[in-house]
């Protein structure tokens, strides 16, 4: 060990053993990767720091040229594949291993990072953060950790672990109170202007509030009232879609207006305030977010006619609501909806009983007797 020089020392911080020392002239703190124990305590007190400070620094030796610590070899490897990626997703990811994955990994050597390690993280991010955005972060670590095995810097990858592969992350979503039939009658008779087109179209073919901001008026035919959806923003982001993936968030789709709602976009056309977006704000540019219209323009109605906010996002469960119980299948929903088809989340957090009143239940039961005595053409008898 002649090339280390320095005294050398052990330190406890946060219940981990680090190491310090020089080595060719440099400073350096690292972690042993063990935790203070009884065992480790006397460990510390045989082992040589410079001997396990030398060891550490040979396996963080880069492999073929390449740096083979998580911090650095991870942001290698996302802006390597940041070709791949918009910008926006790009971001999401580095923030996701700065803030997210950095925090925990960041002293561990990958190849000491075991299945369980990644089982306890992934659990302790579904407290903080829902399953979607776990996902995305085991996924973050696994793209890192294939790059290491492929690169000869581990044997295996743990996030490939069948352990890791058992953990829950079924997508849940935010199951929002739907708004009720009267609610809607109100909302829709005294919303105005813009405001009104955008709460008809949300109400009768479901769409996301990033998809209704992002209507432009070369989307439709008005001479056939139909629709082909293509377009979506989020936080400010517009997203195009060319053609039908196999994503439960599919925007790609052909929707066919209900005749009502062609009359009213048939007016809004003749006083249109832009010749591109259906939709713009006091800047005359495009809705980038939707609390804007939440905030400024849909609370005050609600507000003004006594209707309960339950988000602007509630109006496509209303939608689903509605049309279920209307009759219309579970298939067709799906298609205007743009989910997948046979997806149990459309039945299990868009189909709300709640909107339903006594009158719609007796309306319902009276029509179902009416398709049975037609079958059996034996009406029941009363005295």
């Amino acid at each position: 060990m002649s090339n280390v020089k320095g005294d050398g020392l052990f330190k406890i911080r946060g219940n981990k053993i680090y190491v310090h020392g020089t080595f060719n002239g440099v400073f350096y703190r690292k972690s042993t990767n063990k935790k203070v124990t009884p065992a480790t305590k006397q460990w510390m007190k045989k082992a040589n720091p410079l001997d396990v400070l030398a060891e550490i620094l040979e396996k963080d030796k880069p492999v073929n040229g390449v740096k083979s610590d998580l911090e650095s070899f991870g942001y290698m490897v996302l802006n390597i594949t940041s070709a791949k990626r918009k910008k926006t997703s790009q971001d999401e990811l580095l923030g996701i291993f700065k803030n997210r994955i950095l925090p925990i990994f960041k002293n561990y050597r990958m190849e000491d990072i075991k299945p369980l390690d990644i089982v306890n993280f992934l659990e302790n991010q579904k407290k903080e953060v829902n399953n979607d955005r776990v996902r995305r972060i085991k996924n973050t670590l696994a793209l890192i950790l294939d790059y290491a095995l492929d690169n000869d810097i581990i044997s295996k990858n743990p996030a490939k672990a069948k352990t890791v592969s058992l953990v829950d992350l079924e997508y849940i979503p935010q199951t929002t109170e739907a708004y009720d039939t009267d609610e809607i009658g109100l909302i829709l008779a005294n919303a105005k202007g813009w405001l009104k087109i955008f709460l008809d179209l949300s109400f009768k073919i479901g769409l996301r509030s990033g998809e209704t901001m992002a209507l432009k008026w070369s989307d439709f035919n008005l001479e056939t009232g139909g629709l082909k959806l293509c377009r979506s923003i989020s936080k400010g982001v517009i997203t195009e879609q060319v053609a039908k993936t196999n994503s439960t968030k599919n925007h790609y789709r052909f929707i066919q207006l209900f005749p009502d709602s062609l009359k009213l976009l048939k007016a809004y056309f003749d006083v249109r305030p832009s010749d591109e977006w259906l939709f713009i704000n006091k800047d005359s540019r495009y809705f980038r977010e939707s609390k804007t219209i939440i905030d400024y323009h849909f609370k005050p109605l609600l507000k003004k006619i006594g209707v309960k906010y339950k988000t602007l996002y509630a109006t496509r469960r209303s939608y689903a609501s509605v049309m279920s119980f209307a009759g219309e299948s579970l298939s067709a929903i799906q298609e205007i909806m743009g989910h997948s088809q046979g997806s149990k989340i459309t039945e299990k957090h868009y189909i709300d009983s709640r909107i339903l009143k006594v009158e719609h239940n007796q309306s319902t039961a009276q029509r179902q007797e009416d398709m049975f005595n037609l079958m059996i053409d034996n009406k029941v008898e009363i005295d």
